[in-house]
């Protein structure tokens, strides 16, 4: 029962490699396209057309032509959403990071009365973060004290 199964199988196998062989390569490289259907449905023009024989106009719309099937092919819809996703998730962030949990170690907060603002109207009790003092080099605390700057020679 298996045997005339396997048999027909084996003799599909083969004619469909004789017949792949017969094709060119480029259409060998192709998996998803069945070698029957490349015997079946041949092409109307050869690819890639020899520019030699042609005239510039006919080069030109050839390469015009190649031009916009390449660009077809360049857009994935997929991909380009989801970087357009990432980009926006991550300006967000930032912008969001930056304006309520950002500490700017800086007298004034830039955002404080937004801050206070959001927070409050949540429920929550905002408080500034004490500012940090900034640490002067000796030469700058020396040029204060002293009132003028040291004359180099």
């Amino acid at each position: 029962m298996f045997r005339p199964l396997a048999r027909q199988a084996a003799q599909k196998a083969s004619t469909t490699a004789s017949k792949s062989s017969e094709l060119p390569q480029a259409f060998v490289k192709l998996p998803h396209i069945s070698p029957a259907l490349l015997t079946q449905y041949p092409a109307k023009k050869s690819w890639p057309p020899d520019f030699k024989t042609m005239s510039p106009q006919e080069q030109l719309k050839y390469e015009k032509r190649y031009k916009r099937k390449l660009h077809h092919i360049a857009q994935r819809p997929r991909w380009n959403k989801i970087v357009q996703l990432a980009q926006l998730g991550t300006i967000s962030f930032v912008l969001i990071y930056c304006l309520l949990f950002a500490d700017w170690k800086d007298e004034r907060q830039p955002f404080y009365e937004f801050r206070e603002w959001f927070w409050n109207s949540l429920g929550f009790e905002y408080e500034a973060p004490k500012p940090v003092p900034r640490i002067q080099s000796q030469e700058s605390q020396a040029s204060v004290q002293g009132g003028s700057r040291p004359r180099q020679m």
